[in-house]
């Protein structure tokens, strides 16, 4: 599991001076991480009121009607059996959302002159064992970095074009890489050396602490909890639970209507989560990583009064829907190099304890905060039902959490990953796949097999072709059948939500007169797991 020594530099002067070798927290910041910590033992220990699905809306509206042209949510999804060198990250960045934004990549949503905010998680990067200080707790350098070169490649560097970077540090401050706080943007970075402290090996959000994002694309980097409600706007949520929602946002964070001609507002806002566990929520992505953003530095660490020292996980997803639904990301990058197994930081009473994670080597992309959020439990080995964050989102129309109902790229590609998962970490303690169970009490499952006995056949009937297919289910079997899609050279042509097990389609394939088409069809079931059947060819008269 341990990270082969990958030499590169973030290109800054060895000159700048490192801080001391131990790093100590203030007594206010060491105090509020160890409210949180003791917070989430408490948990483990008794439970939250509400963890269940079933549990959390009880008392709610109603499920929302999926209709029967809902326009699937696409996630990408990228990845290497193996860890990927630096050189190759970009590769995997820039598959994964060409697959959800074609060929232009971040040029189809972003434009010359765009004002971009990107949001990032550097929770805990003085945590970890020396030499992975931060590893598998915040959003990886290498990709940000690399996500803001493109982004400032296109919006340019003149005119109403600004690129921010942006989470909280644990502190009013507003230096966001002070070297003071071990929480600031200055201790976020991949860590390649053998020490405590920072060092020109490492690769760094920001080594000179000069409050610019290293790697040259000039992103100011910003603290959240340093902006004040002055600079601030409101936006009012109404939530089943919690009922009114005061959400305070940073002013750059407004869109351009909302800013009506102010100077302050964001054409694009992209979140960048890294795959975590989390001990109150079950797993932490998209949705969750709104926290940071909301206003007050005690309330925002403690969760005081969202969900923690009352037991009542609603008030917690309540809020965070808000949140999301107050400004939600234009588009996500999901860091799932790495999956944190008992997160979302690390051990409150050593900063230096080894980190419980996997190398799982994949990159996400979508629009929808929760489909990708739905793909992430899925891959860390979740049920779906025990993350009731992703229902709480899904019944805020926030976005889709039915597998059935999410266009997942790569076919069998997420089936085929999982599986090198979980032969290449066994067990179920420490370094295992999936991840921790129990953690926000979310509840892992143990299976993985893709549907079986998947097939096709076409024939002529009358004037047109008909497709019949067949696909079963393995025993035993938790995830059922969720869909059936029917592929015409490579491209899906027509998506079958009922008679899963078998049927026939019939298809008007005059476009293709004259020519051998290929065809086949892929079986998904709930966790997403596909199989593909043999691809056939037919000769359309």
């Amino acid at each position: 599991m341990d990270p082969p020594e990958n030499q590169a530099s973030d290109g800054s002067s060895p000159d700048v001076v490192s801080p001391p070798v131990s790093i100590t927290y203030s007594s206010d910041i060491a105090r509020r991480w160890e409210k949180i910590h003791d917070d989430v033992r408490q948990i483990s220990v008794t439970g939250v009121r509400g963890t269940t699905v079933e549990a959390v809306y009880e008392n709610t509206k109603a499920r929302p009607e999926i209709p029967p042209d809902y326009p699937l949510p696409v996630v990408g999804f990228s990845c290497m059996m193996r860890e990927p060198t630096d050189g190759e990250i970009p590769g995997l960045v820039d598959d994964a959302i060409a697959q959800v934004l074609g060929p232009r990549g971040l040029s189809a949503i972003i434009g010359p002159g765009d004002r971009v905010v990107i949001k990032v998680n550097i929770v805990g990067p003085s945590q970890g064992m020396p030499g992975e200080k931060g590893r598998a707790i915040i959003s990886d350098p290498r990709i940000v970095r690399y996500v803001a070169g493109k982004v400032r490649e296109i919006i340019g560097s003149g005119g109403t074009a600004d690129l921010k970077v942006i989470d909280a540090t644990f502190s009013p401050e507003k230096d966001p890489s002070d070297k003071n706080n071990p929480q600031s943007f200055y201790y976020a970075r991949l860590q390649r050396s053998e020490g405590k402290s920072v060092s020109e090996k490492d690769i760094c959000y920001d080594y000179d602490a000069d409050g610019v994002l290293d790697g040259g694309s000039g992103a100011q980097l910003v603290n959240l909890d340093s902006v004040p409600m002055s600079e601030r706007f409101l936006t009012v949520i109404d939530e089943p639970v919690r009922g009114r929602c005061d959400v305070w946002l940073p002013k750059f964070l407004r869109t351009k209507e909302q800013a009506r001609g102010e100077r302050e507002y964001c054409d694009v806002y992209i979140g960048i989560p890294i795959l975590k566990s989390h001990g109150f929520c079950g797993a932490t992505g998209a949705l969750k990583l709104h926290w940071g953003s909301m206003l007050g530095v005690l309330e925002k660490q403690e969760h005081s009064g969202y969900g923690f020292g009352t037991g009542d996980i609603r008030l917690f997803l309540d809020y965070l829907c808000a949140m999301n639904r107050a400004r939600g990301f234009d588009f996500v990058i999901m860091d799932a190099l790495t999956g944190n197994r008992s997160g979302p930081t690390n051990n409150a009473e050593d900063w230096d304890a080894r980190t419980d994670y996997i190398l799982m080597n994949a990159v996400l992309c979508a629009k929808d905060p929760v489909a990708i959020d739905t793909v992430e439990t899925l891959l860390a080995g979740f049920q779906l039902d025990s993350v009731p964050l992703l229902e709480s989102a899904f019944r805020d129309g926030i976005g889709m959490n039915r597998p059935a109902y999410i266009d997942l790229k790569g076919f069998d590609a997420f089936t085929r990953h999982k599986r090198w998962l979980q032969k290449t970490y066994p067990g179920s303690g420490q370094g295992s796949y999936p991840l921790q169970a129990g953690v926000g009490n979310a509840r892992t499952h143990e299976d993985f097999n893709a549907p079986i006995e998947v097939s096709v056949s076409c024939e002529k009937s009358g004037q047109g072709y008909v497709f019949h297919y067949t696909a079963s289910e393995p025993v035993p079997c938790n995830h059922k059948l969720a869909r059936i899609d029917v592929l015409i050279n490579g491209t899906v042509e027509k998506r079958l939500f009922d008679n899963l097990a078998g049927g026939s389609v019939p298809f008007d394939l005059d476009r293709y007169r004259g020519q051998v088409i290929r065809y086949r069809i892929a079986a998904w079931d709930m966790a997403l797991n596909c199989t593909l059947s043999e691809e056939k060819a037919v000769k359309v008269a």
